[in-house]
């Protein structure tokens, strides 16, 4: 199948991205890498009006210490998890899981963020920043917010 007709928007900015989520709400689906969202999206089963790429939302990448803890931006590819000297020297759970996620194409193309956001029981990172008591940082136009990995996930996906 294809997908079904959307509008693509690419955010220039956070606030722009979070500004056009309020806007159209259930009606969009943010794109970073697009490993989950395209085939859900060639299956039909989502059917958003609206496609909100992030791509170059520079304050969603990278890997940084902050204050004694790490910081995984929601952009940070699976690849360059995988090469991290701060991964590796701080998180060796997440190190060594990362070889184990997918194939060489999603790493290469798919977000840490997005497999936090899927929740997909069966992947890898779900399972770690919970085994690791991580928390996660969210935001919309009504603020920023810090969630215990074991109160993120609601439910399968």
């Amino acid at each position: 199948m294809k997908a079904p007709r959307f509008s693509y928007v690419r955010a220039q900015s956070l606030d722009h991205a979070l500004q056009l989520l309020a806007e159209h709400g259930d009606d969009a689906r943010i794109l970073a890498g697009g490993q989950s969202l395209m085939p859900v999206l060639n299956m039909r089963l989502s059917q958003p009006k609206l496609l909100i790429d992030i791509n170059c939302i520079e304050a969603l990448k990278g890997i940084r210490v902050v204050d004694g803890r790490v910081r995984i931006g929601a952009l940070a590819r699976h690849v360059e998890v995988m090469n991290s000297a701060v991964v590796e020297d701080s998180l060796p759970l997440i190190a060594e899981a990362m070889p184990h996620v997918a194939h060489v194409a999603v790493r290469n193309r798919g977000t840490f963020g997005g497999s936090i956001a899927l929740a997909d029981p069966s992947a890898e990172l779900p399972a770690c920043i919970l085994a690791l008591g991580a928390s996660v940082i969210v935001q919309s136009t009504r603020g920023r917010r810090t969630i215990p990995a074991d109160e993120f996930f609601l439910g399968l996906y």
